[in-house]
């Protein structure tokens, strides 16, 4: 009996891992990344639903975003960052305080690097076409991620994909201590016309701010 579970046991991980790499998946996630990057911006509100199963807690936090190429600026849980590719300005509204970094470009954390939601399959994940679902007017697609790297705390990202458009509507992200992300974007504003400096930080516009340089 043993020897008969264990062999169902490596069967089905292995039809696992061929349905992670499901070509029509891959099909719709590519179909995302170009749409995203056809656009030379992209503006959107957000709400983040944080849910604790075993400790029964839930919250929600609302933001926003502004992204151009490798530029953002996020509006998010009483922090705005400002990020012109390089540097990356943190500012607190309620302190006064500006935090500035060099975070790393190649940054897979979806809080630290944001813009990579929209992207984030194409390193180091496996996918797998969950579902696809019609909703009245509108059609969407359920898609799981999972990690490559089995020391990752979460276990797998599912994000559901306007498939009329090809536009992000949510990513829920599955912790391994059962604490559950989700991401739920509104609002795609895109091609707007967005000048550079708005996403660095203006000393000016932020007077008697206290600078906290981090970056040596």
């Amino acid at each position: 009996m043993k020897k008969y579970i264990l062999t169902l046991a490596v069967l089905l991980g292995t039809l696992i891992i061929y349905a992670q790499q499901d070509p029509e998946a891959k099909k719709i996630l590519d179909k995302l990344s170009d749409e995203t990057k056809s656009h030379k911006s992209i503006s959107t509100d957000f709400e983040v639903t944080f849910k604790n199963i075993k400790d029964n807690i839930q919250n929600t936090s609302k933001g926003s975003i502004v992204i151009k190429g490798d530029k953002y600026r996020l509006d998010f849980m009483n922090t705005i960052a400002f990020f012109d590719g390089k540097t990356l300005w943190s500012y607190l509204p309620e302190v006064k305080e500006v935090n500035i970094t060099e975070p790393e470009p190649d940054d897979e954390d979806i809080f630290n690097n944001p813009k990579r939601l929209f992207t984030i399959y194409e390193n180091n994940y496996k996918y797998q076409l969950i579902e696809l679902i019609d909703e009245g007017k509108k059609s969407y697609a359920l898609i799981d991620l999972y990690p490559k790297d089995m020391d990752e705390d979460f276990s797998r990202i599912r994000l559901q994909i306007n498939t009329d458009d090809y536009f992000l509507n949510s990513a829920t992200i599955f912790g391994k201590d059962g604490s559950h992300y989700t991401i739920a974007i509104d609002n795609y504003k895109t091609n707007e016309k967005i000048d550079d400096t708005f996403f660095i930080f203006n000393e000016k516009e932020y007077p008697n701010t206290e600078i906290i340089d981090m970056r040596w």
